[in-house]
C-alpha cells in the first residue's frame, strides 16, 4: 500500500514545470556522480547511508526542476569519444550493494522520471550475504530482471573485497582491495606480488560470476567503500574496464574514467541534499598541529606506547584540530638525522612499526594525517653507500658545510631517487595516510651540490658544465634555478611512489620564511616560493619569529602574510607555522603571545594555521588558550545560545 501511494505521489511530481535557467556551466566534459545504497520505506536514524523514499522521490524532483539532466554510462563513454557532448548539469546516479529497495522501488521510480542508473553488485554478497546488512540483497533473478532494463547498467562492486582486512600488527581494518594485509601468525606483510595476485583472482572471480548468471561482462567498477590503488586501476584497466568509480567528493570528468569522484548520499535533509550538488565544496581551512611521535612512543612496553597514544588523541579532539602532521621518522636524539622509521620498510630500521596505527586512530576522528617525513637528511645503514651518495660542497668550502646540522643525501643522484622513493613507497603502502609533509632539511645551501651526479644532471638538462666560481654570470642564474627544480622533480619522484598505493594523496613542502622575506635567499637556499606554490597542494612557511630573532614579531608576521597573499594561490595554499618553543632560550613561548600571533596571521588574510611542537604532558602550549584559534569551531564563545 505504502508504495503504491508513494507512485501515486510521484506522478503528481512530474506534473510539468518551470526550467530554472542555469546559472553557470561546469567546466566542459565534467559531470556529477551521486552514490546511493539502500532505499528504506522509512527514515533510519542509525543508517548513515540510508535515504527513506519519500525524500529519495523529493531528491529526483529537484534535479528535474532545477535543470539537471541525468545521464549515463553510454553518454559518458560517447562524450569521451567525442561522440556528442554532455547536457548541462549532467548527473550520473549509482546505487551500491544491490539491495532490494533498488528492485522494489528506485526501479519502478527512475523509470517514471526517465532516468538511467548503475548498479554495483559485490558478487560475494548475494549467494552469501554478510551478517549486518540493512535490508535484504537482491536475488540473482531480481539482477537479471533490472539488467535487461533499458535504463539500468550493472557493475562489478568487487566479488569479495567488500570487506575489512587487518592491514598492521596493531590489528587495524581497511578496506581489502586498498590495504596490503598483515599476518598477525607469521608476523608478515602481503608482498606486492601476492597483494597483485588477490586482486586479480577477485577480478576473476567476479567475472565468472556475471557470465554464469548474467550472461554479461562489467565495463565498471565501483571500489568497495570507494578505496582503490594505482596498482588495482591498473588491474582494472588490463581487464577491460572502462569506468573506475571512488567515493571522493567534487566533479567527474570524462577526461578521468578510471578515476570517476561519486559524491555519496547520506541520511539528511533536503537542504544537505541540496548543498551536495554544488560540489566541489569549499576546501576547508587548515587547523594543525605537527607532532612528534618520538613523545608517544614507550620503547619498554607497547601497552604505554597505544596508552600515550589514546592521551594524545583526546588532546587532539579536545583542540578540535583538523588536520596532524604526523611524524613518520624516527628522530630521539632530535638532531633531524633520520636513521629509522616508525614504518615497515625495505631500507632503514624500524624502530617501531607504530605509525599506520598512529594515522588510523587519528583519522577515524576525522582529522586529515599527513605524514611528516624528512627528504634528505636520511642516514643509510651501509656508511660506505651513504658517504658517496651524500651531498657535496664546492672543493674549498667544506668548512662551511652542514651549518643547519642535516646530513644530506644528494637528490641529483639516482641511487638516491630510487632508495628514498622506496621508503615513501612503502610507507604509503603499510599506511592509510591523506598526504606528505615534507621537512625543511629539502634545501641546497650556495656551496651545495657538487656531486658528480649533480654536475652531470646539470649539463643533461642545459646542455652545459658547471665551471666554479660563478661570479654572479647567467650560468650562476642556471645553477640556482637547477638546484631549486631538482629538489622540487625530486618530491615529485616520491610523491609518485606514495600515489602508487594512495592515489589521491596530497603534498606540502617545508619552506624557510627567508622565501618570502627575501626572495634573492633562493640562491642560498634552492627554494623558491612560486614554484612551490605550483609544485605542491600546500606549503608551510616556517612562521617562526623567535627563530628568526625578529624583534617585532607580529609586524614580521603580518609581512609574511602580505607577501604570500600577493601570489596567485599564494593565500589558499600557504599553511603558516608558529613555533610554540623557543629553541635557543629552551623554554615555551607565552601562550597568549603565541594566541595573539595566531590571530594576527588570521586577521592579515591568513587562512591556513598551524603549530609545533606540542607536548601533550606538559599541556604546553595550553590547550584551553590555544584552542580559541585553532579550534574548526567557529566562535565556541556562542556556543549554546540562541
Amino acid at each position: 500500500m505504502a508504495k503504491r501511494v508513494l507512485l501515486t505521489l510521484i506522478l503528481f511530481f512530474l506534473c510539468p514545470t518551470q526550467d530554472v535557467v542555469l546559472a553557470a556551466e561546469e567546466a566542459p566534459g565534467s559531470f556529477l556522480v551521486l552514490a546511493y545504497h539502500n532505499i528504506p520505506l522509512a527514515d533510519s536514524p542509525g543508517d548513515k547511508e540510508a535515504v527513506p523514499q519519500g525524500r529519495f522521490v523529493k531528491q529526483m524532483e529537484y534535479l528535474r526542476t532545477h535543470g539537471y539532466h541525468p545521464v549515463s554510462m553510454n553518454d559518458i563513454l560517447d562524450a569521451y569519444e567525442g561522440k556528442r557532448p554532455l547536457p548541462l548539469k549532467p548527473v550520473l546516479l549509482t546505487f551500491d550493494d544491490a539491495y532490494v529497495s533498488y528492485y522494489d522501488f528506485v526501479v519502478p521510480v527512475l523509470e517514471k522520471f526517465g532516468y538511467p542508473s548503475v548498479l554495483a553488485i559485490a558478487g560475494s554478497f548475494i549467494d552469501a550475504p554478510p551478517e549486518g546488512l540493512p535490508e535484504p540483497v537482491m536475488s540473482w533473478d531480481q539482477i537479471r530482471e533490472v539488467a535487461s532494463k533499458r535504463l539500468v547498467e550493472v557493475v562489478s562492486h568487487s566479488y569479495d573485497l567488500h570487506k575489512g582486512v587487518r592491514y598492521n600488527p596493531a590489528g587495524n581494518i581497511s578496506g581489502a582491495g586498498a590495504v596490503r594485509m598483515y599476518d598477525s601468525a607469521t608476523k608478515t606483510y602481503e608482498t606486492e606480488a601476492a597483494y597483485r595476485n588477490r586482486i586479480e583472482a577477485d577480478f576473476k572471480a567476479q567475472e565468472a560470476l556475471f557470465a554464469r548468471k548474467l550472461g554479461m561482462r562489467p565495463r565498471g567498477i565501483a571500489w568497495p567503500y570507494g578505496m582503490y590503488t594505482a596498482l588495482s586501476v591498473d588491474i582494472a584497466r588490463k581487464a577491460g574496464y572502462r569506468f573506475c568509480f571512488t567515493l571522493e567528493d567534487g566533479y567527474a570528468n570524462i577526461s578521468r574514467l578510471t578515476q570517476i569522484n561519486r559524491t555519496l548520499v547520506s541520511n539528511g535533509t533536503m537542504k544537505d541534499f541540496i548543498s551536495l550538488l554544488k560540489t566541489p565544496q569549499p576546501e576547508r581551512m587548515i587547523r594543525a598541529v605537527q607532532v612528534d611521535l618520538d613523545m608517544i612512543y614507550d620503547p619498554g612496553s607497547a601497552e604505554k606506547t597505544d596508552e600515550n597514544l589514546g592521551k594524545l588523541i583526546e588532546r587532539l579532539v579536545a583542540m578540535k584540530v583538523n588536520t596532524v602532521f604526523l611524524q613518520a621518522f624516527a628522530d630521539p636524539e632530535g638532531n633531524g638525522t633520520v636513521k629509522s622509521v616508525y614504518f615497515f620498510n625495505r631500507v632503514l630500521p624500524v624502530r617501531a612499526d607504530i605509525f599506520s596505527h598512529a594515522a588510523h586512530q587519528i583519522a577515524i576522528r576525522d582529522m586529515k594525517v599527513y605524514a611528516w617525513m624528512p627528504t634528505l637528511g636520511i642516514e643509510l645503514p651501509d656508511p660506505a653507500l651513504n658517504e658517496s651518495l651524500r651531498v657535496q660542497n664546492l672543493p674549498g668550502t667544506e668548512k662551511r658545510a652542514n651549518t643547519s646540522g642535516y646530513k644530506r643525501l644528494s637528490p641529483s643522484d639516482q641511487k638516491v631517487r630510487d632508495i628514498v622513493r622506496s621508503i615513501y613507497e612503502d610507507l604509503a603502502a603499510h599506511s592509510l595516510l591523506y598526504g606528505i609533509v615534507f621537512q625543511d632539511d629539502a634545501y641546497l645551501a650556495e656551496d651545495e651540490d657538487y656531486h658528480p651526479s649533480a654536475i652531470s644532471r646539470f649539463k643533461a638538462w642545459y646542455g652545459r658544465d658547471v665551471v666554479p666560481p660563478f661570479n654572479g654570470s647567467e650560468l650562476a642564474e642556471a645553477w640556482v634555478r637547477y638546484k631549486t627544480d631538482v629538489l622540487i622533480s625530486f618530491t615529485d619522484n616520491l610523491m609518485e611512489g606514495v600515489r602508487k598505493y594512495r592515489p589521491t594523496a596530497v603534498s606540502a613542502r617545508t619552506l624557510y620564511a627567508a622565501v618570502l622575506s627575501n626572495p634573492g635567499s633562493e640562491r642560498w637556499l634552492a627554494q623558491n616560493f612560486e614554484r612551490s606554490l605550483n609544485a605542491y597542494n600546500h606549503v608551510v612557511v616556517m612562521a617562526y619569529p623567535q627563530m628568526e630573532r625578529e624583534k617585532r614579531p607580529l609586524t614580521w608576521l603580518k609581512g609574511l602574510v602580505a607577501k604570500a597573499r600577493a601570489f596567485p594561490q599564494g593565500r589558499n595554499k600557504t599553511v603558516f607555522e608558529v613555533q610554540s618553543y623557543d629553541w635557543e632560550k629552551h623554554s615555551w613561548i607565552n601562550d597568549r603571545d603565541l594566541l595573539e600571533e595566531l590571530r594576527d596571521i588570521l586577521a592579515e588574510g591568513g587562512r591556513h594555521i598551524a603549530y609545533y611542537p606540542d607536548n601533550l604532558w606538559q599541556d604546553r602550549p595550553k590547550l584551553d588558550v590555544l584552542k580559541l584559534e585553532m579550534s574548526t569551531e567557529s566562535y565556541p564563545f556562542l556556543k549554546g545560545r540562541p
